[in-house]
């Protein structure tokens, strides 16, 4: 009986050595497996990654960035913006899911690029409305600390038809603390297609009529030391309003504007620096010939859901009369432009006219009040600081219009900076250029107004 037990005994520890190897070697088999697998997908991801890596990259103009660091942060921003926003906006079936979807993932990717964590608290920030539109409106706790009691009025850009205040806060934040003055107003006008030609320009002078009125008492400001400023489309607006106040001969003067990259004409879309963008910059998702038209149309009142064709007419100048061709002759020299700016042709090429669009145009191509660059007077205008930008489509209309203000005799600083792109004032806080750049405008200004008023 003893004897069977002990054989029974051993049977069983044999049975389990035996057992216990054969879940040693299971577990072995089960990490080689889950090892393989993991090995299989790294390198299945490597492959995929590697494969949607060479379908989004786009290669940047080799000029653009100051540094290694921008170059790298700007391909970053354009391949991330082009999934996000340009891709997603060609494949709308419609000009207003285009327009919506573009308003939405703009405002998100600007906010993305805003400062996480930014304390500002020499500065008091309002959002209010003045005169019926709605402003954010900077002004410091101390009003004896700033460097001047002047007042800027801001109006961003966007192309008419998008941007708002809080989607341009990063900047006009910036722009206040680096100009230290009594008042910084960003203006939240009216957009297109909703309010087209000349809603938004008329509530940018409310604005400015309200700083007039208010801002000596309200904030100790100099009612004759008044800037107004803007980027892109905004440009068009400080530029209208300085033109206009002239014009109609409004009191107080203003003491100066500030045109950044502006948008100034369409009456001609194969000027130089257009004709650049589609040799080194096609498929980018920067500013682009077709969106510039496609936004001006629609601010011009042009129905870009029923026409969504009229964008590309646009940038092959079959939007342009006669009438606006002999006007836009008068006030576009190419020849004018500095000779890196120029190409081999400097002449421009277009289609036949499309003739309902180019009749409908007519009256708005050639109306300074929409197209700065079309004013026949530009004497006795404001002092003027013009920001031009190297891989831009508006390069060549801020750069006429600097010399030609310069012709007349009205103080004009032209600053051009070769490397960016249209747009990189957003990016102040994450590409060395750009932040640069706004350092220079914000410097100009600043000591500006520091100067007498007459």
């Amino acid at each position: 009986y003893r004897e069977t037990l002990r054989l029974m005994s051993s049977n069983a520890t044999r049975y389990e050595k035996i057992m216990e190897k054969e879940r040693s070697l299971g577990s072995r088999v089960k990490r080689a497996a889950i090892g393989c697998l993991l090995v299989y997908l790294a390198i299945s991801g490597l492959i995929i990654s590697m494969m949607m890596a060479a379908t989004i990259y786009r290669p940047l103009p080799s000029q653009m960035g100051v540094t290694l660091r921008d170059r790298i942060r700007g391909h970053i921003f354009e391949s991330f913006t082009r999934l996000f926003y340009y891709y997603p906006s060609r494949m709308c079936p419609n000009a207003l899911c285009m327009l919506h979807w573009t308003r939405w993932s703009m405002k998100r990717l600007n906010k993305l690029m805003d400062p996480w964590f930014d304390s500002h608290p020499e500065l008091l920030m309002e959002t209010t409305t003045w005169n019926g539109v709605k402003v954010l409106v900077y002004h410091p706790r101390n009003q004896t600390t700033t460097d001047s009691d002047g007042a800027i009025v801001y109006m961003h850009g966007g192309g008419f038809g998008m941007g708002d205040i809080e989607m341009f806060e990063s900047l006009t934040t910036a722009m206040a603390k680096q100009i230290n003055a009594r008042l910084l107003v960003s203006v939240g006008y009216r957009l297109a297609p909703e309010t087209t030609f000349p809603g938004g320009l008329e509530d940018c002078e409310k604005v400015l009529e309200y700083v007039i009125a208010n801002g000596p008492a309200k904030y100790g400001v100099n009612p004759n030391k008044i800037i107004v400023m803007g980027d892109s489309a905004g440009g068009n607006l400080a530029a209208s309003m300085t033109q206009r106040r002239k014009r109609r001969g409004s009191k107080p003067k203003l003491f100066g504007q500030v045109l950044m990259y502006p948008l100034l004409q369409l009456s001609d879309m194969q000027t130089p620096s257009y004709r650049l963008w589609e040799r080194e910059m096609e498929g980018l998702s920067f500013v682009d010939p077709r969106s510039v038209a496609f936004y001006y149309l629609w601010y011009a009142g042009v129905d870009m859901n029923a026409h969504p064709e009229y964008a590309i007419a646009a940038t092959e100048n079959r939007h342009i009369s006669e009438e606006t061709r002999r006007v836009r002759e008068k006030f576009m020299n190419f020849f004018l432009l500095p000779a890196e700016f120029q190409d081999d042709t400097n002449s421009t090429t277009s289609l036949s006219p499309i003739p309902e669009l180019s009749e409908y145009l007519t009256p708005f191509l050639t109306n300074p009040d929409f197209a700065p660059l079309m004013q026949p007077n530009l004497t006795d205008l404001p002092p003027a600081l013009i920001v031009t930008i190297g891989f831009d489509v508006l390069r060549d209309e801020g750069a006429l219009y600097a010399e030609r203000l310069k012709a007349v005799g009205v103080p004009t600083t032209w600053t051009h900076f070769g490397p960016g792109f249209h747009g990189m004032f957003n990016l102040h806080n994450r590409l060395q250029g750009a932040g640069e750049a706004l350092a220079n405008l914000t410097d100009w200004t600043r000591e500006f107004l520091r100067k007498s008023a007459e």
